[in-house]
């Protein structure tokens, strides 16, 4: 016998006969709001971000000074065109960046003074090489058979090279941070030589070397425990340097430059090509630029990036309306 209340069990038949519908429970519906943006953000614990954007790209602007000075000193001293570029940056904890660097590379340690820290330029094999062929006379031709270390006589030379990257390289920073640089050591082993920690957040900035035809990477590496006394220092340059200024020092500097030509261009963009292809161009061939159309024209003072603007026509003749001040990037 059925022991079940009277009320219980017509409920329970009068559920059990009933058609539910089709649309799934209100409970398990999420409501309709419109397009809904992720609030989830990425973050990669490997690649620490210590040193802030501003610093960071204040830091590019001021290599590209050094690696411009840094190219023409060079170049007189080999007797060959030596350029140098800034290429970008990343920030990497110490291990990992060592572990991504050429085995065979060389390393400079770099002292920082008044601060008694470290930094560290690390050079691939090939452009050691080749530094090395230019100071003692030859031609900048690769080395025959094995070119994967340097003799004990052979370091001596492409110290002296180093020495004259390093010299405007302590300048910039002397003007920065009031802390110049010295050579302390050269390890032919960046894996096994430990700066810092390898936890340690570096700051790697990337610089491209073009020596007798070959492209090599250059890096210096930033540990943050190494600058972080002048970190402060270095941002507050970067806002209030007009500050620190004579005005009327500056006054004369623009009346004696004031008068001096300078060519304005724009440039819509680049692209490298095969001298077979640039050889093969006809009329009417289409050739893409690497710049997108949306980000208008880059406009050179000289040969150095200064604004960026959107084409347009003023007239008769060709214009520019300028959109913001250059950066990198954009």
């Amino acid at each position: 016998m059925d022991g079940r209340l009277p009320e219980i069990v017509d409920a329970t038949d009068r559920t059990a006969g009933a058609v539910l519908p089709s649309d799934p429970s209100p409970f398990n519906q999420r409501p309709e709001y419109g397009t809904r943006q992720s609030r989830v953000q990425e973050i990669d614990f490997r690649r620490p971000t210590k040193f802030p954007r501003d610093l960071v790209r204040r830091l590019e602007h001021a290599h590209e000074s050094f690696c411009r000075t840094a190219s023409s000193g060079l170049s007189a001293e080999l007797r060959a065109s030596f350029e140098l570029s800034v290429a970008g940056s990343e920030q990497l904890p110490y291990g990992t960046a060592m572990a991504e660097s050429d085995p065979d590379s060389l390393l400079a340690v770099l002292k920082v003074s008044p601060l008694e820290s470290e930094l560290a330029l690390i050079i691939e094999m090939p452009l050691a090489l080749r530094l090395v062929d230019r100071l003692l006379g030859g031609g900048g031709k690769p080395r025959e058979g094995s070119a994967d270390s340097l003799t004990d006589l052979e370091i001596v030379i492409v110290r002296r090279a180093i020495t004259s990257i390093v010299e405007p390289l302590s300048a910039t920073w002397l003007d920065m941070a009031d802390v110049h640089f010295a050579i302390g050591s050269m390890q032919t082993s960046p894996m096994t030589f430990q700066l810092v920690p390898p936890s340690e957040p570096v700051l790697m900035m990337h610089l491209e070397a073009r020596l007798d035809g070959l492209v090599s990477p250059l890096v210096l590496c930033i540990p943050y425990r190494s600058v972080e006394p002048i970190v402060d220092k270095l941002e507050q340059r970067h806002y209030e340097g007009q500050d620190v200024g004579d005005p009327a020092a500056a006054n004369k500097v623009h009346q004696a430059i004031s008068g001096v030509d300078v060519q304005l261009r724009a440039e819509a963009g680049a692209v490298d090509m095969k001298a077979s292809e640039v050889l093969g161009i006809e009329v009417g061939d289409v050739i893409r630029l690497r710049r997108p159309a949306s980000k208008g024209v880059v406009v050179y003072a000289g040969d150095v990036p200064t604004y960026v603007a959107m084409p347009g026509r003023n007239g008769n003749a060709r214009a520019l309306k300028i959109t913001g001040a250059w950066e990198r990037g954009r």
